[in-house]
């Protein structure tokens, strides 16, 4: 009873590594993406270079589908409620995403009859989506760190969870003063700023965005590592207690016994 518990928590490891794994390199190319904006500020003209480029119009397909299968690995890993929960609301979330995407890229795949009119509306719905989704990955990161015995990750949960929120009240104010409410139905931004205040809204949101992002990955990609390690673990440990190992390894322990 117990070697099939064990078997089935190896189990559910390995499927987290590879999950976690799929996040963290969805949300490292994200990170490339999120500090664009903040180079524009400096080097507008490599911006400009970057997002002409056709790689770089594509680059969402990775982040998208990799955030949705690495979430979909995830469900009914454990069968603590929390988690459950925050799984299942990340896939509709990642689910949504897929739609938005859809939506954007379905013209250029002869999916969708002529060009999609909603855009502005779109791209600041997956942006809210996004900064929900910061607060549930943190806090699945943070529940697995704990789980595998990491005393620090409560607080990284915290404090991301915070960034996100903070981040996403910014976005709110700036969605709020930079959408042309008078336009009518659908919905378009301003052509420019009406005021410092609305420029500043951005930026700030922009580079809360980019640090909630890499902490997301910092946390994700810890989440890996410590699945590789206690995977390790788990392996020596049955290759020490396995009765049918070499005859030579036995002389080593019996030698170190000794020793």
């Amino acid at each position: 009873m117990l070697d099939a518990e064990r078997d089935q928590l190896r189990k559910s490891y390995e499927v987290c590594r590879v999950a976690f794994g799929l996040l963290s390199a969805a949300l490292m190319i994200a990170c490339f993406d999120a500090l664009i904006p903040l180079l524009a500020t400096f080097h507008p003209d490599l911006a400009i270079l970057v997002r002409s480029s056709s790689l770089y119009h594509w680059l969402d397909v990775p982040i998208t589908f990799g955030c949705l299968f690495g979430v979909m690995l995830l469900w009914g890993r454990f069968d603590h409620p929390g988690w459950r929960r925050r799984v299942g609301l990340l896939m509709v979330m990642s689910l949504v995403d897929v739609a938005l995407w859809y939506a954007e890229h379905g013209s250029e795949l002869g999916l969708i009859p002529g060009r999609f009119a909603h855009q502005w509306i779109c791209g600041n719905i997956g942006q809210a989506l996004g900064w929900a989704e910061f607060a549930l990955m943190a806090g699945l990161g943070c529940d697995y760190l704990e789980h595998l015995g990491i005393e620090y990750a409560r607080e990284s949960g915290k404090s991301i969870r915070s960034m996100a929120a903070t981040g996403a009240f910014l976005w709110l104010l700036f969605f709020c003063q930079h959408t042309n409410w008078w336009a009518g139905w659908p919905l378009i931004p301003h052509a420019r700023p009406r005021s410092i205040e609305v420029v500043l809204l951005y930026y700030a949101q922009t580079l809360i965005w980019a640090i909630t992002l890499i902490q997301v990955t910092a946390m994700l990609l810890s989440a890996t590592r410590m699945s590789g390690q206690v995977l390790a673990e788990m392996k020596a440990e049955d290759d020490h207690n396995d009765p049918l190992r070499p005859q030579s390894e036995w002389s080593k322990d019996f030698a170190l016994f000794g020793a």
